[in-house]
């Protein structure tokens, strides 16, 4: 498909089945952290691993996010959301690490990537677009897009409930879980 239109995409769990900054860190949260990310809005676990790379030059770092990205990441790619992409401009929009998203970046051939906690700020930034996620909190930027496309991970009655009914919105079904 092509259109002059850009498409944000979001990283984790949209072109990867993969939350990429805890699987680049190796590392798994638990409920507690959880619980404090709910309330308010620190994740706990991935700042101490990413507290825990500080010694690592940035090229160190760069040469394992890109080992990191054709050993892991590419056979984790989610083929229905790699066709819709292709040809298309492509801005990344993720909460995973800068890091990761720069390597992504390149390899997808994007023009920008925004690494932000509050997806919304990106609508300063743009607004003629189309969208392909799987966040529920991704839900203003999905009201503000042209097209959505939602991938679900056994959770569509819950897309269903909060999705505008006028907008133009596709699912691309997993029939899985994150994890």
């Amino acid at each position: 498909m092509k259109t002059d239109k850009p498409i944000l995409v979001d990283i984790c769990w949209t072109l990867f089945s993969s939350n990429t900054t805890y699987d680049f860190l190796r590392i798994r949260g638990n409920r507690l952290n959880s619980l404090l990310y709910k309330l308010f809005g620190y994740d706990y676990v991935r700042a101490r691993a990413i507290r825990k790379h500080r010694h690592y030059t940035h090229e160190q770092l760069l040469a394992r996010a890109e080992r990191f990205y054709t050993d892991y990441l590419e056979p984790r790619k989610i083929e229905p959301v790699w066709q819709l992409i292709e040809g298309r401009e492509i801005i990344l929009v993720s909460q995973t690490m800068p890091l990761i998203a720069e390597v992504v970046a390149k390899h997808t051939g994007a023009k920008a990537f925004h690494c932000l906690h509050d997806k919304r700020e990106v609508l300063a930034l743009y607004s003629d677009f189309d969208i392909i996620t799987d966040n529920l909190t991704d839900i203003e930027l999905i009201r503000q897009a042209d097209k959505a496309t939602i991938v679900t991970y056994n959770n569509l009655s819950r897309w269903e409930k909060i999705l505008p009914k006028d907008k133009d919105i596709t699912f691309i079904h997993t029939n899985r879980h994150r994890y």
